[in-house]
Order: C-alpha cells, then structure tokens, then sequence
C-alpha cells in the first residue's frame, strides 16, 4: 500500500535513472573519462623491450661476480708490482756509477732508513728530529725505502742491508783504503778457503828428436783463509736534525767505510801473529820469515837515517816477477812526500816525481801513500817498518760475506744512546812468499 504522503515514483522514471548512472562520463567531466586503448604498435614495442631485458639479463647477473674477479685481480697486480720492485731493488744497480768517495743516493737512502728505523724501534725519533712534522716525514721516507706498508711494521723486525748495497760499503772501503784495492779478492764460504800458493816452477829444457820428454811437476801449496771478524761499535751524533736524510746515509757510509779501510790496513801490512791478530800475519811479518826484510845499517833507528840507496836495495829482494812496474809500488805514508824531494841530485834529478793527478813515482815506481807504516821522524824508532816494495796483487784477502751496518739501542741502554755496529770478516795469506818485502830501522 503507498503511502499517501509520498509522492508517487513512476517505475519507467527510475529505469531512466539506472541508465543516466551507467552512461559514460560527457566532454564537461573529463576527470571521469574512460582510459585510451593502448595502440598495438606501442604494446608490441614494450613486449619488444622486456623480451630484450629478459634475454641480456642472464649477462648482467653475473656482473657483481665479474666485478669480484677485477677487484682481486686489481689487488693481485699489485702485489706482484711490489714483489717485482723488490727483485729489482735485490740486483745490482746499473743506472749509475758510483761517486768517488761516496755510494749510491739509493744505498745512502737504504742506510738512512734503517736508523730511521731503529730510531723508531727504540722511540728515540724525537732525539733525531724535533719536528713532529718532519718525523712523520722521515718515517714515510722509511716505509717507502724499505717497502713498508704500515707504522706498525716498522717496529716488528731489522731490516738487513741488501747485498748490492753491502758491495758498495766494499768498493767505497776500496777508495779509503790500501790493501782491498792492491791485494786480489778471495771468497771465504764455509770453515777455511784454500786458494793455491806458488811453488817450484818446472824448469823446461832442450828435446832432442824422438827423445823421451822428461816430465815436469810444478809444486804447489795451499794459502789458508779463514774468517776473523773486525769492526767496532760507535756511537752516532744525535745532534743530526738539521740535516738531510741523504747526507745522514752517506755520512754512515764514510765513517763505516773510512774504519773499515784503516782496520785492513793495519791487519794487511802490520798483523804479527800474536793473539790481538788472532795469529793472523801480515805483509811484514810474513817478508821477516821469508827472509825479504831489510834493516838499516847498525845504529840507524831513525827513519831519516834511510837513503835511496836502502830503497833500491829493497828491490833485489822480492821475486823478478814483482820488479814488473805495472804490478809492484812503493808503500810509504804520506808523511815521506818531504823527504823523498831530497833523493834527487844533479844526475838524477827526475828519481823522484810529484805528478799533478796526487801521485808520485820513485826510480821509476809508483808511490802508494797509506797510514799504517811508520811516518818520516827524525826521532829513533827501533824496528819500525818503514817501506814495502812489492806486488800486493799476490797476496789474498779473503772475506766472508759483505760488510755490515747495523744500528742497536740496546748496547748503551743505561745511558739512553743509540749506537752503530759495523763488522766485516775478512783474512789475509801470500799467493808468493818473496812477492814483498820490507825496510826495517835498525835494532836499538
């Protein structure tokens, strides 16, 4: 039953109505419009592309593994950089020779670094440098010299000397020094080298035709070189902050190298067999048992007391083989260059000569200047050895190894200093007994 007080609907109005609600939106809603059909050829071309991304995605999944693989590959390549730099730091240089009197930048370099080092070992480094700045300057010099990679590696282990610097130390000893440079060089490896020693030579003779050949056995003997340690520990100046790190390996280098020349001097010509030589003999004291020592007349103790006669006496006592100019020198210091001058006279006005280069001939011989012997004085000196003549060449120095230089801050701990140890093993023996021989001053 309807209601009286509503107004009556008709049905065919509310049909309309439905219809009006389901009748798209008209140009004045435009909000309320209908999405555009996608055209065929865009769709085809997205399928296109997804089909392309699906086909290239198999490669690009593995790019976080290829990425992987180059970033070790990149760490591998420098590691062996590294290890291909250190090869070539273990070879001997070649770039450049040398200076006279010096080693290498590189060699000063590698020394310097090394006390750097031990500075940092023993925290010393502010007794080297005042200048935090330039401490943490010398510790980067330090790491990038001995191929270090991190502070803390600094203070785990020494570094050693490398072998080609250790034969720079050898040859800059040679500039210093007489006998490395004289004698010839000799390897000591383990226990004792035994390098051979003239004997008898044999003695050929006329063969007659089908005659039987008589046969000739030379002697020979053997030298004996064993190792005996020298060197010393010095302590190095601390007042050094003013100076580069160069000059600070070079100055190490000297000091080691002009000691070490003065020590082999000494052993070479002077050793006499006692226990402070380790019964080690030397050019003198071999030349008094092999009958080649010359003293002067009875009453001549002064070394101004000997005349160029003494001198060319001393010639007629070594091998004929060493009276060669090429191999045999007088050995004097260098104190008898005021009194050679005096040997001239008006017919040989030319026995002795001052050449331009530093050096100087004797009767025909060159002068070979060195500290070991006994000065010119005009003061008595009994048994004193004046003068070697001969060829050092025949004579062997043996050497164990390279010379060593090594820093420590244990030796002087008490008293909170650094110090340096410098060390070599070296001996000395005779190719030819009657290769040298010596002037004495007379008995007192």
């Amino acid at each position: 039953m309807n209601h009286p007080d509503r107004p009556r609907v008709r049905r065919s109005q509310k049909l309309k109505d439905k219809d009006t609600m389901n009748t798209p939106a008209t140009l004045e809603n435009p909000d309320t419009s209908p999405t555009t059909a996608v055209p065929d050829e865009q769709l085809a071309e997205v399928q296109s592309m997804v089909g392309q991304i699906r086909g290239a995605w198999s490669s690009i999944s593995v790019l976080p593994a290829e990425f992987k693989t180059l970033k070790d590959g990149a760490d591998q390549l420098a590691s062996e950089v590294r290890d291909v730099r250190r090869s070539l730091l273990s070879r001997a240089p070649h770039a450049a020779p040398r200076p006279a009197g010096q080693v290498t930048e590189q060699c000063a370099r590698h020394l310097a670094a090394q006390f750097i080092v031990q500075c940092q070992r023993s925290d010393k480094l502010e007794a080297l440098s005042s200048m935090p700045g330039q401490r943490d300057a010398l510790l980067s010099f330090a790491r990038n010299t001995l191929n270090l990679s991190t502070r803390a590696a600094l203070t785990t282990t020494d570094i050693n000397l490398p072998a080609q610097y250790g034969s720079e130390i050898r040859e800059l000893i040679s500039d210093f020094g007489v006998v490395r440079r004289r004698m010839s060089p000799y390897p000591i490896g383990m226990g004792t080298a035994r390098p051979a020693r003239m004997g008898t030579r044999p003695a050929f003779g006329s063969i007659a035709m089908s005659a039987l050949i008589a046969e000739k056995s030379p002697t020979l003997t053997f030298a004996s070189l064993e190792s005996h340690k020298i060197g010393g520990i010095v302590r190095l100046p601390r007042e050094i902050d003013e100076q580069s790190i160069v000059a600070m390996g070079q100055f190490l280098a000297r000091y080691g190298a002009v000691e070490f020349a003065r020590a082999e001097d000494t052993w070479g010509f002077l050793a006499n067999g006692s226990g402070g030589y380790e019964t080690v003999k030397g050019i003198v004291e071999v030349a008094r048992d092999n009958e080649c020592l010359l003293a002067l007349a009875s009453g001549k103790t002064k070394p101004s007391d000997a005349t160029l006669d003494d001198f060319r006496a001393l010639r007629r006592m070594v091998n004929k083989a060493a009276l060669n100019g090429r191999l045999s020198a007088y050995y004097l210091d260098t104190t008898w260059e005021t009194r050679l001058p005096a040997f001239r006279s008006p017919t040989e006005p030319n026995v002795y000569q001052r050449l331009p280069d530093g050096s100087a001939m004797l009767d025909g011989y060159p002068i070979v200047w060195t500290d070991v012997l006994t000065p010119y004085s005009t003061v008595g000196a009994a048994r004193q050895p004046l003068v070697v003549f001969g060829a050092l060449s025949f004579w062997w120095l043996g050497e164990h190894g390279n010379p060593r230089i090594d820093p420590s801050e244990h030796v002087w701990f008490a008293n909170d200093q650094l110090a340096i140890r410098f060390i070599e093993e070296i001996d000395f023996d005779y190719a030819a007994p009657d290769a040298t021989a010596a002037l004495l001053t007379a008995d007192a």
